[in-house]
């Protein structure tokens, strides 16, 4: 089971942004392909779907070592809805790391804030 560390170059973001960082191994091992996604989830007590995905596609093909480092961008769409959550739930984006291993998949995963892209007034 490989370890990842997520670097970001900032924590917050509006709609139509890019987000960009790196993705550092801190523990190799057998894996098809490594790639991330930024997902909108959709979670309650019961109740938990990912309701949009964006994928960077395979960032590396084969096993990872120690010290490997990728670089990834990824565009935060125009039309985000931002990160909300109430008492009986919550809307929030997330980073997901992923190592494509036999047996169970290696994540690492981190939430980001997106603010919506403010209301165009027509003039």
């Amino acid at each position: 089971m490989s370890r990842f560390e997520l670097q970001l170059e900032r924590e917050r973001f509006k709609a139509g942004e890019t987000v960009t960082g790196s993705v550092l191994v801190v523990e190799g091992g057998g894996s098809r392909a490594l790639g991330v996604s930024l997902t909108y989830n959709e979670k309650t007590e019961d109740f938990f779907d990912v309701a949009t995905s964006i994928d960077s596609g395979a960032l590396h093909e084969g096993d990872l070592a120690a010290g490997m480092s990728f670089a990834f961008e990824l565009m935060v769409p125009i039309d985000a809805l931002p990160n909300y959550e109430s008492e009986h739930g919550e809307l929030y984006w997330e980073l997901d790391v992923k190592s494509d291993e036999a047996g169970r998949d290696t994540h690492e995963r981190r939430r980001i804030e997106v603010e919506a892209m403010p209301a165009r007034t027509e003039r």
